[in-house]
């Protein structure tokens, strides 16, 4: 069986004893029924990971025991700030397992005019909390060793103010240009804009360019919003990162 990965967001070092969160505790007793002396690897986002040891259940505790450090680079070297129209429910939470699973360094949702998700400042911090628990665990699952960065939801015009990487694109799927027809031959950053379910607007893309996003396609099919995220992560880091 596959030796689970779980992370723990606090100092780690060889020899440390600690109690795991409830949450974890419950996931790999009740659910995986890990025994005493059963494996497991441990990660707090800094980088590396170490192997540990299950050494007391109790109850609903579970202690282990840190053993080695992996030091395993597991980044792709191919930083990808992610700025993405909030999506309803579960579509929003496919957009950020999947892209974080593909190396995202940064996912920042956005309020845009399309965006149908209305909440309150106590709302969308939970919304937040929620969000960076499914990065928390798209990063348990692909052995990623760094937890992206995922932001507070800002408006639009904000985000673009501040995007600052070297390339800079925005999906529309009316656009003439292709990833192909870029000429940058390597880059070591991208900011990537993507519109909500129903896409941004042509005030919004213009505003976009006019912050230096040039505007792409992904080609000759227009894609669901999340299905538009993976396609255009994984076409990046094909090009400029680590896959393939």
């Amino acid at each position: 069986m596959r030796v689970p990965r779980i992370y723990q967001p606090e100092a780690l070092e060889t020899g440390k004893k600690f109690l795991l969160t409830a949450t974890t505790a419950n996931h790999l007793v009740r659910v995986l029924r890990l025994p005493i002396g059963a494996s497991v690897k441990i990660f707090n986002g800094a980088g590396g990971e170490f192997t540990a040891k299950i050494i007391a259940i109790r109850k609903a505790e579970v202690t282990v025991e840190v053993e080695n450090y992996l030091p395993g680079i597991t980044e792709s070297p191919l930083k990808i700030c992610l700025g993405q129209g909030i999506s309803r429910g579960e579509r929003m939470d496919f957009v950020i397992q999947k892209t974080v699973e593909l190396g995202v360094t940064h996912i920042v949702p956005l309020i845009t005019k399309y965006c149908e998700v209305k909440l309150s400042d106590e709302r969308w911090e939970k919304r937040l909390q929620h969000w960076q628990a499914v990065a928390i665990a798209a990063c348990e699952q692909s052995g990623r060793n760094k937890l992206p960065t995922i932001e507070k939801p800002c408006n639009l015009s904000d985000w673009l103010n501040q995007a600052t990487s070297e390339l800079k694109l925005v999906l529309d799927p009316t656009a003439q240009k292709k990833l192909s027809d870029i000429p940058t031959p390597s880059v070591a950053s991208v900011d990537l804009l993507l519109g909500p379910e129903g896409g941004l607007d042509e005030v919004e893309i213009a505003l976009a360019t006019h912050q230096g996003f040039a505007a792409l396609s992904l080609g000759a099919r227009v894609l669901r919003t999340e299905t538009a995220a993976m396609a255009a992560v994984t076409a990046m880091q094909c090009r400029y990162g680590d896959m393939f």
